[in-house]
């Protein structure tokens, strides 16, 4: 069934074109991951997308309706993690997570379970009682996603879900989106820079180079591409995001190793 379908999708400021012409269909149990060199378009897509940013041209349907950020019960349907975002940061872990699930429609039973629930799962239980304030940016990282997967979303999506996490919260990250899309039908929606957890989460790929999709395949097809050489130690995806790269690539700093 289809998730999230854009049509088009085209975005300009000033002339300049940010996003041409992009075409994108998720459908449920899929997790999308959509990566690219930096400026290529990436988080432009994935706000117009959420809603956040107006397309110049082009449609959006998620959950087989037309994006319409007034939509109430879609939304409700939604879970968004954008890379940077304001939260309540006065409250404790504790009591944002028990809003927001109160404001997704669960009971107070319901509410307080998966709190619970989620402040163990994503290893926030010592930090449950303290303000966000005091939380890292993996913390607060960690707190947004849970927050957003209270209510078991239909899609799902998330800019930079692994910036500031460590090893094992990334894996946990992961292994929490794969249980959403395999067992709850969730179709997930990420972006990126951090190409291996892409490349292990990924049931399917997309690449966009200056607004533009270049490859876009399931996560299958893509291994079966002929292997990108060059760069030692790089994995597949890794090695295809710096082939695409335009400027020189320099192997170190000229004052290093030598005299001032």
């Amino acid at each position: 069934m289809e998730a999230v379908k854009a049509e088009g999708l085209t975005r300009s400021y000033g002339g300049h074109v940010v996003v041409d012409g992009v075409d994108l269909d998720v459908r449920r149990g899929q997790i999308l991951g959509f990566v690219g060199p930096n400026g290529a378009g990436k988080t432009t897509t994935w706000s117009m997308l959420t809603g956040l940013v107006e397309p110049t041209k082009g449609s959006v349907r998620l959950l087989g309706r037309p994006l319409d950020i007034n939509d109430t019960e879609l939304k409700q349907q939604l879970g968004i993690v954008p890379d940077h975002s304001d939260l309540f940061e006065s409250l404790t872990g504790e009591e944002l997570l028990l809003s927001y699930a109160r404001i997704y429609g669960l009971d107070r039973g319901d509410a307080g379970q998966r709190t619970d629930e989620a402040l163990a799962v994503f290893d926030l239980e010592g930090a449950a009682k303290r303000p966000i304030t005091t939380y890292s940016h993996g913390m607060k990282k960690k707190i947004r996603l849970a927050a957003a997967t209270l209510h078991g979303p239909r899609a799902l999506f998330l800019d930079e879900p692994f910036e500031g996490m460590d090893a094992l919260s990334a894996r946990t990250v992961i292994s929490i989106l794969q249980q959403m899309a395999e067992q709850n039908g969730t179709a997930v929606f990420l972006t990126s820079h951090m190409l291996d957890y892409v490349e292990r989460v990924s049931t399917h790929l997309a690449v966009i180079k200056s607004g533009k999709i270049l490859l876009s395949c399931s996560q299958a097809e893509f291994r079966e591409l002929p292997a990108i050489k060059g760069e030692d130690g790089a994995g597949r995806l890794e090695s295809l995001i710096l082939s695409l790269s335009a400027r020189e690539r320099f192997s170190g700093l000229s004052w290093i190793g030598g005299r001032a």
